[in-house]
């Protein structure tokens, strides 16, 4: 069954959304504590990214530190080997390789004392200016 339409009617198209109105409404109006909480907030995300700077170098620093300790730890480790073998009397051989591992023990559990005025090990190796 059909239906015969008689009259069309015109359909109103309209925005659901009003204007923007301007004038008064484009000012911003902020009270103290708005002000202050603004600030507060731009002095934490400075200070957030100070921080933030600060500790990628200090890690950077570190990393460099670690990598010449490693290289430092292993020279000593080859002037080990080479103590080991070479054919030098047994006592200064004994001496040679006890100073070396007293270095390394220096280097691994007293890096803050490296450069303190403790008395030397061994007369061996003593640069101090100190006389």
């Amino acid at each position: 069954m059909r239906r015969r339409i008689e009259a069309l009617q015109p359909y109103r198209f309209e925005s659901d959304f009003n204007p923007a109105s301007h004038g008064a409404a484009d000012t911003v109006a902020l009270t103290a504590p708005d002000i202050a909480a603004l600030l507060a907030e731009a002095r934490e995300s400075t200070a957030a990214l100070v921080r933030d700077d600060t500790l990628k170098a200090t890690s950077d620093r570190l990393e460099a530190v670690s990598a010449n300790l490693h290289e430092a730890l292993s020279a000593i480790v080859r002037l080990a080997a080479h103590l080991e073998k070479a054919s030098i009397d047994e006592h200064d051989r004994t001496m040679a390789l006890d100073n070396v591992r007293h270095l390394a023990r220096t280097l691994i559990d007293e890096q803050g004392e490296l450069f303190t005025k403790s008395p030397p090990y061994s007369q061996v190796g003593n640069h101090s200016d100190e006389n």
